[in-house]
């Protein structure tokens, strides 16, 4: 383990469990809300749908990874697509097709050795598009803030200098829970400007008229049926997007791999996180309405506070899933301002950019090769450049990734 308090296997006192799950559920809170919401999808449904997709992925791959699933951003516009023409019947043909897409790259790598694998990805490009991940990601930090201004701006800097103090100068316990308590305070500061009047940071009438439970709004009760002439276009668009996100699932356990010291490439092995990912959209499409994806703010938690354990994530996962039944503490999460969030991942999205940045120390940059890849996938992922159009599209993360690859099998040593 690369400095890990607790490892893949470990499992925290009961207490600890609990805190350190909570902890990720609200770095991977907001992000799991907002494609919901982006995608006009039941967040009841949706919340469900990431912790069920966690779990299937966590029993996947044996216990072996704590990656954490959640509703994917890079699905958007193949899901926006198929619910247009096809309704949520759509949406499961589309998971239903990313699933496979996933699996029949899970079963190539049960034939071949893993080690194959790292001939296409040199550390050279794992690193260059894990710092990729993280810059990419810094970028909707000033949307976290939104409309809330300068108070907005405030809240979020005390809410990052917490989280530094907390993770500097604390001991014990408090040390390894410096997102909880940073958001927390972050929160008792937007609570007395919201009373006060200063500024609306919090909407209260979230609590208004709440029961304990709620049954949640599942996507398979929205099935009905569905024109053929649609199916084609919805598999071939899922087709491409799920390529796409194949290409960020490997950065992202590779990135999470590098931090936690465990080659997760060997071990659960290719075929078994690309199992995970496969099913884990399927579940997540048929409960909640989106696709899933690896989500680089729990890799970044999982560095920041040295906890990898598996049963961690899972608790977290289970955790999320009953924010779809417990109205009341749904409430809770869902009034805490995206700006308070915003404070967490100046940090949280740094470090995985810094993640990168320990990877390309291992790299001689001395070496033209190198040098070539690591300059052009940079420049590919942090400009902006989408390759495709409304059917085919790949993000900037995906093409910075695929110019690498091709990069790094036509320039020989």
């Amino acid at each position: 383990m690369n400095n890990m308090i607790y490892g893949i296997n470990d499992r925290p006192p009961f207490g600890k469990m609990l805190l350190f799950g909570l902890q990720m559920v609200l770095s991977v809170f907001v992000a799991t809300v907002l494609i919901a919401q982006i995608c006009g999808v039941a967040t009841s449904g949706a919340l469900i749908g990431a912790a069920l997709s966690t779990l299937s992925y966590i029993l996947i791959t044996s216990g072996k990874s704590p990656m954490f699933l959640s509703n994917s951003g890079a699905l958007v516009a193949p899901i926006l697509f198929a619910l247009g023409i096809g309704g949520y019947t759509g949406i499961a043909i589309g998971g239903l097709t990313a699933c496979l897409v996933y699996c029949i790259l899970g079963f190539i790598f049960t034939k071949i050795p893993y080690q194959s694998i790292y001939k296409v990805f040199p550390t050279s490009l794992i690193g260059a598009t894990t710092c990729v991940i993280g810059i990419n990601l810094m970028g909707f930090i000033s949307g976290y803030i939104g409309e809330t201004g300068q108070w907005g701006v405030i809240v979020a800097l005390i809410t990052m200098i917490s989280i530094a103090f907390i993770s500097h100068y604390a001991k014990g316990m408090i040390r390894i829970l410096p997102f909880l308590l940073g958001i927390l305070i972050g929160y008792a500061i937007a609570v007395v400007l919201t009373l006060t009047g200063v500024c609306s940071l919090i909407d209260f009438s979230l609590f208004n008229n709440l029961t304990l439970i709620q049954m949640p709004d599942f996507a398979f009760t929205h099935w009905g049926n569905i024109e053929w002439n649609t199916v084609i276009p919805i598999i071939i668009m899922f087709i491409a997007y799920t390529i796409s996100a194949c290409m960020e699932a490997l950065s992202d356990h590779a990135a999470l791999g590098g931090i936690i010291g465990v080659d997760l490439y060997a071990n659960p092995g290719l075929g078994k996180i690309f199992f995970g990912e496969g099913v884990g959209n399927l579940i997540s499409t048929c409960f909640g309405g989106l696709g899933s994806c690896s989500y680089g703010e729990s890799v970044a938690t999982i560095g920041f506070s040295r906890v990898a354990s598996v049963w961690v994530t899972a608790t977290a996962a289970i955790m999320l899933g009953l924010l779809g039944f417990i109205a009341p503490v749904q409430a809770f999460i869902a009034s805490i301002p995206s700006c308070v969030f915003a404070g967490a991942a100046i940090i949280l999205y740094g470090f995985i950019a810094c993640s990168g940045v320990k990877m390309l120390q291992k790299v001689d940059l001395n070496v033209q090769k190198n040098l070539i890849i690591v300059s052009a996938v940079l420049s590919l992922g942090i400009s902006g450049l989408v390759f495709g159009g409304s059917t085919i599209s790949f993000s900037a993360t995906a093409l910075a990734l695929i110019g690498g690859i091709i990069l790094n099998l036509i320039l020989k040593e």
